[in-house]
């Protein structure tokens, strides 16, 4: 049941990660990073899935995917921000809504680093019974 979308996002998911890793030679992450995993210097990726929500037709749904970009000390923030969006919205059904940008402390010290968060939305069809 429902084979060609859990293809569409399985393929999906590792192209996000292969163009993130591929454009950006960081690290990328899913759902959160453990301390152990934590690079020293916080240049990295963390790649969340939304909850799917009931699309507009029947058959249909929407998940947002939220990709947040650390960065420290970066000097092309700005232009990295294109081409995280150009990268992603390469991917089929993959559709840009918002960036949301703020700075976060990092643990135990007086030092901040970028935080974007990078909001895209995709589209699912399913089966379902009419």
């Amino acid at each position: 049941m429902n084979e060609k979308a859990k293809v569409l996002i399985s393929k999906q998911n590792e192209q996000i990660y292969n163009h993130l890793v591929q454009t950006f030679n960081l690290p990328v992450f899913q759902d959160d990073v453990s301390e152990s995993e934590r690079p020293e210097k916080l240049n990295l990726f963390l790649i969340i899935y939304g909850d799917l929500q009931q699309g507009e037709n029947q058959g249909n749904m929407r998940q947002d995917v939220f990709i947040t970009y650390l960065a420290e000390n970066s000097r092309s923030l700005e232009t990295d921000q294109l081409d995280i969006i150009s990268s992603i919205t390469k991917i089929n059904a993959m559709k840009f809504v918002r960036t949301e940008r703020d700075r976060v402390q990092k643990l135990d010290t007086d030092e901040y680093v970028d935080r974007v968060n990078f909001i895209f939305s995709r589209s699912i069809r399913y089966e379902c019974s009419i």
